[in-house]
């Protein structure tokens, strides 16, 4: 793999017109553990990531590929997701405890100001998903 790339194993579970829906099951590190049946803290989710392509007749439904995208992007995600809300929250909290206000008060504002953030975020996705692509190609058979 390319320095600068990353890539995930899925399965193609949808050609639409305008591309690929391809299924990522990512699990945590302790997802593979022998006890994770008996520990509540092993995670695994099925995430469908939407992979545009003009030639959709390069792969079937069920065909093993690898979704690639660029780090900046992950790093860009990372940016959006944790670290502006991050900073919205103790701004927030600083301001308005050095302010004077009640700690019911604070903590609402708080709350009200990380939900607008999200809610903006949530408008502007199509936008923000202009700038964030992958790319598809064959995975990797089983041996």
């Amino acid at each position: 793999m390319k320095k600068g790339i990353v890539g995930h194993d899925g399965v193609v579970s949808e050609i639409t017109p305008s591309g690929y829906k391809v299924s990522i099951v990512s699990r945590s590190a302790c997802a593979a553990c022998h006890a994770k049946g008996l520990c509540s803290a092993s995670e695994m989710a099925d995430k469908i990531i939407e992979v545009k392509s003009a030639d959709t007749s390069r792969f079937k439904v069920g065909d093993k590929v690898t979704v690639n995208m660029e780090e900046s992007m992950g790093m860009k995600a990372v940016w959006l997701v944790y670290a502006i809300p991050a900073v919205i929250l103790v701004t927030f909290l600083l301001y308005l405890q050095y302010s004077g206000a009640s700690e019911l008060a604070t903590g609402l504002s708080v709350l009200g100001a990380i939900a607008v953030y999200f809610f903006v975020l949530y408008l502007f996705r199509k936008r923000i998903g202009r700038h964030f692509s992958f790319s598809i190609a064959p995975g990797e058979e089983d041996n």
